[in-house]
């Protein structure tokens, strides 16, 4: 039985692309980012939305190589792995940024679907001191608090450049 992998793949796509109660998911809350905002940042030395989308990314594929039993795999908190430098300068770099983010959750979703059955949630991640029940609560978690960042970048953003056309009403 899969009743646990099903929840949290419910739980993950609810989060991240479908209808959360408490307002937009991750990819509809970027939906709404223009590009031109997409590289700002609120205050100096905060992240832009492209570095917590960049951060975003090197998570998912951290659970992705602990999935596939990678245990040499590792990220450095707030090393170059883990903000990554990123730099969008067009429409189209913010799309293949997203796009990236996106193809990250769905190589989630796929490795989950190729699990038999729910024991595996119960297994030590190798090289890590949780197991992946952990992991992938924590994947969620991780995508609510950076949403949240997100949302409030954009909406100071929204303030400071109501009148530019930056934000299409």
């Amino acid at each position: 039985m899969k009743n646990r992998i099903n929840e949290l793949v419910r739980s993950m796509s609810e989060i991240f692309e479908g209808e959360a109660w408490y307002g937009h998911s991750v990819m509809r809350k970027l939906e709404n980012v223009p590009y031109k905002i997409g590289y700002k940042t609120c205050v100096p030395e905060s992240h832009s939305c492209a570095e917590i989308v960049a951060h975003l990314i090197a998570w998912k594929t951290f659970a992705i190589e602990k999935l596939k039993s990678n245990d040499e795999y590792a990220i450095e908190p707030d090393s170059e792995d883990d903000w990554p430098e990123i730099e969008i300068t067009s429409a189209q770099e913010w799309e293949v940024l997203k796009r990236k983010l996106v193809a990250a959750q769905s190589e989630i979703y796929r490795l989950l679907e190729e699990m038999k059955d729910d024991s595996f949630l119960d297994e030590k991640v190798k090289g890590e001191d949780y197991d992946f029940e952990y992991l992938l609560r924590g994947i969620i978690q991780h995508d609510i608090y950076h949403l949240g960042q997100i949302g409030l970048i954009e909406s100071q953003f929204k303030k400071k450049e109501q009148d530019s056309g930056v934000f299409k009403a």
